[in-house]
């Protein structure tokens, strides 16, 4: 009998639980799909150091895992809000305590576990889809295939169970403790209003918004500040940024349907003051909710861009990481590499390579490199040959650097090396990604000289620079790494030294582990911000369903007095609008300010063009996807419980 209770009145109250399932499936579907990611042994595969993407990940979860709880929480108070009365009734009827209970438990054990199966299946149809793209930052094939990862499926469920049994321990707590009477008119509240003029307003944003002034130029500041305290104020100018959204949103929709109350014309239009009513009385109530809310979507957008862009750039930039195939470096000077490239020929062909020595002056403090063995490196990377007059130098730097090394030749443009003046102008500065902070230089640049005159210096550095025919394997950097360090005897030609530092670099080795950075960031950054996003909506979702008792009392008063059905949709789509509206405004405008910033100061510094301004629209787009699914299902219950009809 209490069977067949418990699903009839589930079934009754199946539009209350329209979001809570949507929230429940898509936090699961998340958390399983990128698992089977973190699970997956494709992805294992791909690099050494993948590790970063595959245990960030399941650090995420456990932090998803953890909020969601909360959340999870928030959720079943309004559906235990919702059917109250209904529990009360069967204690006055005669039904003990511990009954109800087990009809809750019931009914939400079974609501558990459709949405973990639901979610699972969706997660099932995204982990192939991010798997996929995982596979693609690192240019290797996938072929779109639909498999069960039991271990993702059954970390899932470990963490939905914690996450879930949080929020339904703390319901049945409530019941059990809660008398008939309280949850009878537990509802029926009068709301406080505390009238304030405009000018405390305007001062208490004013406050706000320097607030978040001095946290965009702490922001700013990090740009250029070398010193150890830049993550110091990277951190406070985040959460100054943070704490400037909060105290904003806190009285910001009291202003602002304050102002709109002022405007009289518009007011008395139409049925513009119900609308203003519920707001207001939403806003009074909802107040602390709407700042947390944009507190977190804020947070959300930035921490979503960021990945992304962060990550774009950085895969990007990998060529100027490792613009050479294979690079073996030796602080000191040694007769020949010989050895060395026998030993790579053997593991893979060799297309060509350059052996060269970097010199020192005492009167230069930085490496200096023969003008024919510059152009041989400039050859290996399809680059065109410069030309120097006997009497010229010219200097090879990292991009950031350019901007001091032509200041410095505005200065003073000539040296002496060797008792021969040479000169030089901003016309003879260079930056193609050539490894200037190892192979070309050790302090991100290197000053070029005709031959005769490097010949003429102390050689202290060896290098070699090897063009592979086929690029090589990942494999090959550990091979030549044992082979440097354990077998190789060079014949070392310079004052013998207590200890020499020496390198081993592949191309191949170093952009799939420096992929997974890159992975790591931007998988990491979307998984917790659509989370995040997801976590918001449902907060406000529930806000606005909260108060569907006195709506459906405001709603069949103006029916009576002759408002249409077809007009009550409109006032209950332009109420939703303006209430999922308010928090989203200031998120979506400090992350357009966020992406002007970054365009402005860090575009010139990433290689893919436009980067910034595509992961603007992307991080967006995906935020408009998930609101206005919410702000769909929302409508959808919020209309059919308030008017009892189709919608």
């Amino acid at each position: 009998m209490y069977t067949r209770l418990s699903l009839r009145n589930m079934r009754r109250s199946l539009r209350d639980y329209v979001l809570y399932f949507t929230t429940l499936a898509l936090i699961v579907a998340l958390m399983y799909s990128f698992l089977s990611l973190s699970f997956s042994d494709d992805v294992k595969a791909l690099a050494e150091n993948i590790s970063l993407l595959t245990n960030g990940l399941i650090l995420f979860s456990l932090v998803v895992a953890l909020i969601s709880a909360f959340i999870t929480s928030h959720a079943m108070d309004f559906i235990l809000a919702q059917r109250k009365k209904e529990f009360a009734t069967y204690l006055l009827m005669g039904m003990e305590n511990r009954t109800v209970v087990r009809l809750f438990l019931g009914e939400s054990v079974l609501i558990g576990i459709a949405a973990f199966f639901c979610g699972t299946a969706i997660g099932t149809l995204l982990s192939s889809v991010f798997a996929k793209m995982a596979l693609n930052v690192f240019d290797v094939p996938y072929a779109y295939q639909l498999s069960l990862s039991w271990q993702s499926m059954v970390v899932s469920f470990l963490l939905f169970l914690f996450m879930y049994g949080i929020g339904l321990a703390r319901s049945i707590a409530v019941i059990k403790r809660t008398t008939i009477i309280r949850l009878l008119y537990d509802r029926v509240r009068s709301e406080t209003y505390t009238e304030r003029s405009l000018r405390w307003y305007a001062v208490y944003l004013f406050c706000s918004a320097v607030i978040l002034a001095l946290g965009g130029i702490l922001l700013k500041r990090v740009v250029t500040e070398r010193s150890n305290l830049a993550m110091l104020i990277l951190v406070l100018g985040f959460a100054l940024i943070l704490l400037g959204v909060y105290a904003f949103y806190r009285r910001f929709p009291e202003l602002l349907v304050a102002l709109m109350r002022r405007g009289k014309n518009r007011a008395y239009r139409g049925a513009n003051l119900f609308i203003l009513g519920e707001l207001r009385s939403r806003v009074n109530s909802s107040g602390k909710i709407l700042a947390v809310t944009a507190l977190l979507l804020a947070f959300s957008l930035a921490t979503m861009f960021l990945g992304l862009v962060t990550g774009a750039g950085y895969k990007a930039n990998i060529q100027a990481e490792y613009p050479y195939d294979v690079t073996v470096a030796l602080d000191t000077k040694i007769a020949d590499f010989n050895d060395v490239l026998d030993f790579i020929d053997s593991k893979t062909p060799v297309k060509d390579y350059v052996s060269y020595y970097l010199y020192t002056d005492p009167s230069v403090p930085v490496e200096i490199m023969a003008l024919s063995d510059y152009n041989r490196l400039r050859e290996q990377l399809g680059l065109d040959e410069q030309i120097l007059a006997g009497d010229q130098y010219l200097t090879h730097c990292e991009w950031a650097l350019r901007k001091e090394v032509k200041q410095a030749l505005a200065v003073d443009n000539s040296i002496t090396l060797n008792g021969k003046r040479l000169v030089s102008n901003a016309d003879l500065v260079f930056s193609e990604p050539m490894e200037q902070a190892r192979m070309v230089g050790t302090k991100g640049r290197a000053i070029v000289v005709p031959d005769e005159v490097a010949f003429s210096l102390d050689a202290s550095l060896s290098r070699l620079v090897v063009t592979l025919v086929d690029g090589g394997e990942a494999e090959l950097r550990s091979e030549l790494n044992r082979f440097v360090r354990n077998e190789w005897k060079p014949q070392v030609l310079s004052a013998p030294r207590e200890r020499v530092t020496m390198s081993v670099t592949v191309k191949a080795w170093g952009r799939a582990n420096s992929l997974s950075g890159f992975a790591a960031l931007s998988f990491c950054g979307l998984y917790l911000s659509v989370v995040f996003i997801v976590l918001s909506c449902t907060v406000l979702g529930f806000e606005q369903l909260a108060s569907l008792a006195r709506s459906r009392r405001g709603y069949s008063i103006i029916w009576h007095l002759g408002v249409t059905d077809s007009e009550r949709k409109k006032l209950i789509l332009k109420d939703l609008t303006i209430f999922f509206l308010i928090p989203a405004v200031l998120p979506c405008a400090l992350l357009l300010l966020l992406a002007a910033g970054s365009q402005k100061v860090f575009a010139a510094y990433i290689a893919q063009p436009h980067a910034i301004p595509l992961y603007t629209v992307v991080t967006l787009s995906v935020f408009a996807v998930v609101y206005g699914l919410y702000f769909a299902a929302t409508y959808f219950i919020y209309s059919r419980s308030v008017l009892g009809t189709a919608s």
